[in-house]
């Protein structure tokens, strides 16, 4: 009898347990939340200045560069002058560097003194940069004195949209420091690549463990859940810049009109093709019809501008050779700790090991007692308010969000997640770091415009050697 009570009082524990780390992990997320939105909160910028390091953001765009000659050796002391619609002065550091941040879009000047540039044989002692905060194209202009022919304007270069994300990089970086060995220039680079790529690969993480859910419970590879990402970072962008609500608050909000969207997709949608029997390949057209058409409703409503979620500049934090900013750290904490508490749902708590039995065999998991149609609903809910979540946190990590933002991310998180194995629990973190890193850290040989070539390049070698992923299990056919 002692045995037959016991039992029912350990498993009540194990509930309390599994139910306070579960508020535990709650609780961390919104401490780091509150943190990421006290940090934001700093007063902008009011003119150009000349700066050691730049990070352009939704207030300030970068007017940077090395002055170096022709064969790559810097060129210090030298001073560099930004005219235009704001005006200021710098002085070019041991390595050549020089930055400035800039406050006002429009056209900028940037020049050095002719006789230097005669001296060195630069080609023209100026170039004309145009910034614009909001467009990803051109917040940040990078100045190549040493690429300039002999009398034609100073060449410019401008960061695209993916060099945008790294919102980290510094102006020396961006200019291709003049290492072509491994001088200390290419090792800041390395480093901060090496971080880059791990930040983002954690932000792509989150974005593809609701996808792998997904296709776990339901064998569907949905190709709308990238417009799930862009639904949260806009609905952030409704919270905070047109209804006035705390980031937080305007998180929050985006989470649960996400995994509002998640129930009413089901409901309306998915679960009608599945008691109607429609194969699974039919269903994935209708993901692609449904992506489409989410892109151009949030085109229609938003425009096709960039949103900033946040309009405050963060303060830059050197860590070693590291350039990073605390919204960013917070951020990457979040999208750790959301991780990691799906992990725990999963595997220690009732409705998580009904999940991974749907997810092993949904026949014998119904014949077990399982509602399955309740565990599918109830993951839809749960994956469409992780691709919000990610969404928010992308978005104050990209400086913005735009109604194409998700669709842009969506083949990598395909990678992801077949990377990982399609259907295992971690498989789509571990997944998204090798991606994430793979990608960052080919812009030190390749063009940065090639950089998601290479990363995908690895799954096709990955999967030629182990087609089920690294943590898929292989399945005999027949």
């Amino acid at each position: 009898m002692a045995s037959m009570v016991s039992q029912p009082q350990r498993r009540a524990e194990r509930g309390r347990r599994r139910k306070g780390l579960a508020i535990v992990c709650a609780g961390i997320a919104g401490l780091l939340l509150a943190m990421l939105a006290s940090m934001i909160g700093v007063p902008n910028a009011v003119a150009a200045e000349a700066v050691d390091k730049c990070v352009p953001n939704a207030e300030h765009g970068c007017v940077s560069g090395i002055l170096q000659t022709q064969d790559k050796t810097p060129i210090p002391d030298v001073t560099v002058t930004l005219g235009g619609e704001e005006k200021a002065t710098a002085t070019t550091a041991k390595d050549g560097a020089w930055a400035f941040e800039v406050n006002a879009d429009g056209e900028y000047t940037v020049s050095i003194d002719k006789a230097v540039a005669e001296k060195y044989k630069l080609g023209e002692s100026g170039a004309t940069v145009e910034i614009a905060k909001k467009s990803f194209s051109k917040q940040r202009a990078v100045v190549r004195f040493d690429k300039a022919a002999a009398g034609s304007a100073a060449k410019t270069e401008s960061g695209n949209a993916d060099s945008a994300k790294s919102g980290e990089q510094t102006a020396a970086n961006t200019a291709q420091a003049g290492d072509d060995g491994k001088g200390p220039g290419f090792w800041a680079r390395f480093w901060q690549q090496l971080y880059s790529g791990c930040i983002f690969g954690l932000m792509l993480g989150l974005m593809a463990v609701g996808m792998n859910l997904v296709y776990g419970t339901t064998g569907l590879s949905s190709f709308s859940h990238g417009e799930q990402v862009t639904l949260g970072g806009l609905m952030a962008y409704v919270g905070t810049q047109m209804l006035h609500m705390p980031v937080v608050l305007s998180a929050i909000f985006a989470v649960a009109i996400g995994a509002l969207t998640g129930w009413v997709q089901n409901q309306l949608v998915w679960a009608p093709l599945r008691h109607k029997r429609v194969g699974v390949m039919q269903q994935m057209i209708v993901t692609i019809g449904l992506s489409m058409a989410l892109q151009y409703i949030y085109q229609f409503f938003f425009g096709g501008d960039i949103k900033g979620i946040v309009k405050s500049v963060p303060e830059g934090i050197q860590l070693g050779p590291i350039v990073t900013n605390a919204p960013t750290l917070i951020a990457a904490a979040i999208a750790l700790v959301t991780i990691v508490s799906v992990t725990v749902f999963l595997y220690c708590t009732r409705l998580g090991r009904a999940t991974r039995a749907v997810s092993d065999n949904a026949a014998l998991a119904a014949a077990s007692g399982i509602n399955v149609d309740s565990v599918v609903r109830i993951v839809w809910i749960l994956s469409c308010g992780l691709a919000a979540l990610s969404g928010v946190l992308i978005g104050i990590y990209l400086n913005g969000i735009a109604w194409n933002t998700g669709v842009t991310l969506l083949m990598l998180m395909f990678a992801a997640v077949t990377l990982g194995g399609l259907g295992t629990a971690n498989g789509a973190l571990v997944g998204a770091l090798i991606v994430g890193i793979v990608a960052d850290m080919s812009t030190l040989v390749i063009p940065s415009d090639m950089r998601y070539a290479s990363a995908l390049a690895i799954l096709i070698l990955v999967l030629l050697i182990r087609p089920q992923g690294i943590f898929g299990k292989q399945k005999r056919v027949g």
